[in-house]
């Protein structure tokens, strides 16, 4: 985006009236799956965050949530300005490492204590947003959906099937395979459903600022289960976390959510892998619509990883026997995935 010069100068006014200093530079930001526009303001001793971002009501509910959140002592980006008359505020620059990173460089080095130990604390933090700042939470603000539930997971296994399935060439029964969408969503919404769902819980969105952690991007939450955001953490396709680790950090999470909160661990278990399920599906479909559609590298290069999580997620849903269309389906997707070339392949096929 160039910056349009009218937003440069209202963005340099908010910066003077936070910092009392004149803006020296404006930086653009590298674009994520949003349509939201990062840029780093600077002025010879303080430095912001501007965000400009043409959905408004998205806009009022990050800044109300980062309010609620910062009186609950959860660490998010402190509000410094904000115009939304012109679509942007500035916010906390927390700079530019993130959990991801982080991850990475202790599984390249083998410091697999160290790895347990920092997901550990972040896990903690998951639970406090969830199940402390949760039940303080009001819901009615949440956009553009309020609460999990059927409709919303069915809207994102269409998501999946849309936006990747249909890319792939795979040839299925579109009436069984809605069917079997049916029972999924139908099965899951026994789950407990009253915490606070992150909905993009995950390390991209997480920032490392003097060794403390700061969470971005909860602007999507609702109300929903705990399940979704552990899964949604511990199933990130490129975090790669190995899965023993994810195990032994799920057994964790339970046990510092059930200090917290009564919790059944027959019914936490129950739904975990089906949810967890969906949460992957749906991110698939992302990866379609940013990859394999608009060609951005970092999601087609994310698919493999994602595909991989299938083969754990379904031999741990047993509920996937009474879905035969997409047990099928999920089987030829591994089998692609296994194939040399095969996301390449199917790449190259939407762009032919």
């Amino acid at each position: 985006m160039i910056l349009d010069y009218k937003i440069k100068i209202l963005f340099s006014e908010l910066f003077k009236r936070w910092s009392g200093e004149n803006v020296l530079d404006i930086d653009e930001l590298p674009v994520s799956g949003s349509k939201r526009e990062y840029f780093r303001i600077k002025g010879k001793n303080q430095s912001a965050i501007g965000v400009y971002n043409t959905n408004n009501k998205e806009n009022d509910v990050f800044l109300k949530m980062a309010r609620f959140f910062q009186q609950e002592r959860i660490p998010v980006p402190e509000i410094y300005g904000v115009n939304l008359d012109v679509n942007i505020y500035i916010q906390q620059d927390l700079g530019d490492q993130t959990l991801f990173s982080q991850i990475q460089d202790l599984i390249n080095q083998e410091r697999t204590h160290e790895l347990k130990n920092v997901l550990k604390t972040v896990l903690t933090e998951l639970c406090r947003i969830q199940i402390v700042a949760g039940r303080k939470m009001d819901f009615s603000i949440c956009y553009p959906v309020q609460a999990f539930g059927k409709e919303l997971i069915l809207k994102d296994l269409e998501y999946f099937r849309d936006n990747f399935l249909n890319r792939t060439g795979i040839s299925f029964d579109l009436y069984k395979l809605n069917k079997d969408f049916e029972r999924l969503a139908e099965f899951t919404t026994g789950v407990d459903s009253h915490y606070f769902m992150y909905r993009d819980f995950q390390s991209r969105n997480i920032l490392i600022n003097d060794n403390d952690y700061y969470f971005l991007d909860f602007q999507g939450g609702m109300e929903g289960p705990l399940q979704y955001d552990v899964a949604s953490f511990l199933f990130q396709a490129r975090a790669r976390i190995p899965q023993e680790i994810r195990e032994e950090l799920l057994e964790y999470y339970f046990s510092v959510a059930r200090m917290m909160t009564p919790i059944s661990e027959f019914s936490f278990f129950r739904y975990y892998y089906a949810i967890a399920l969906i949460r992957v599906l749906q991110t698939l479909g992302a990866y379609g619509l940013r990859g394999l559609q608009e060609g951005k590298s970092h999601f087609i290069r994310s698919i493999p990883f994602a595909l991989d999580n299938l083969d754990i997620l379904t031999s741990r849903n047993e509920i996937l026997k009474e879905m035969p269309e997409l047990n099928n389906v999920l089987k030829l997707l591994r089998d692609l995935n296994k194939k040399d070339n095969g996301i390449e392949k199917i790449f190259n096929r939407n762009h032919q």
